[in-house]
């Protein structure tokens, strides 16, 4: 494991708001092609939420053990962004690679952004309400910025004179804590748990929303109403994230969380 801090991270825009941290995922994939790729449209999607987002954030990069010279270049491409930086040393194994990032994000805030290398935001997003929703309400875990989707049962309430429209457990949709997208309190990765590690990323994230939906008294998931239809983001391309693991080890692995998630207890 590799961590190292570049620059201080930025203050919220009031000392009464808590600074969000953007945490950035990122991984050169299986070739020298796909590395290129990943580079070209991570230069793209740091100015493009530079430009967008309305809200002061510093970074952390979360590296999924990619070869020093990918690193090299993604930390050249921050610039004089205030960030941190972290790598799983384990390639491919995106539940690690969240876990070590959150570690490291959670040391000096209590709020992050999830976000990938190859989304771009591409129109103006004001994350204040949001970050002061997650600040003033504990039954709050996460704001999702995606848009509606038919396989989501939504629920509208209203908070702080905003409608706010909650993420039904009963949903059918097998990825509600996307690990992209979504802002997330601390108290969400307490009482969840860390991310299965070991897992490929759809199986890691429907073990994420099974606790979602199972564990009693859990903390709700909302979509601001303004977002539901607004187009704000666009991928670079289709996932180049092109790793799978042997059967057998996902298989024994899925197990293994499987029993884990049954087990964890909340204080």
């Amino acid at each position: 494991m590799n961590t190292s801090a570049v620059l201080p991270g930025t203050a919220g825009p009031a000392e009464s708001l808590p600074r969000v941290v953007i945490v950035l995922k990122t991984w050169q994939g299986p070739n020298l092609e796909i590395a290129q790729k990943r580079l070209e449209y991570l230069g793209k999607v740091l100015p493009s939420l530079d430009e967008n987002l309305t809200y002061p954030v510093s970074w952390h990069i979360a590296d999924d053990g990619s070869e020093p010279w990918y690193v090299e270049a993604v930390l050249e491409l921050m610039g004089d962004r205030p960030h941190t930086f972290t790598s799983s040393g384990a390639n491919g194994d995106i539940g690690r690679n969240l876990n070590l990032g959150l570690r490291m994000a959670f040391q000096s805030t209590d709020i992050v952004l999830h976000w990938s290398d190859d989304i771009l935001l591409i129109t103006p997003m004001n994350i204040e309400p949001y970050v002061e929703l997650l600040r003033d309400h504990d039954d709050i875990g996460y704001v999702s910025t995606r848009n509606r989707h038919p396989s989501l049962n939504l629920r509208p309430i209203e908070r702080d004179g905003r409608t706010w429209n909650i993420i039904e457990k009963t949903s059918p949709n097998p990825f509600l804590t996307v690990t992209s997208l979504n802002l997330m309190h601390r108290r969400a990765w307490d009482f969840y748990g860390p991310y299965p590690e070991g897992l490929r990323i759809d199986t890691m994230q429907r073990e994420m929303a099974w606790r979602y939906r199972s564990f009693e008294g859990g903390l709700e998931i909302v979509i601001p109403e303004e977002l539901l239809y607004m187009p704000r983001i666009t991928f670079c391309a289709q996932s180049t994230w092109d790793w799978r693991m042997k059967d057998e080890r996902e298989q024994a692995a899925w197990h293994r969380y499987r029993c884990y998630s049954a087990r964890f207890e909340h204080d």
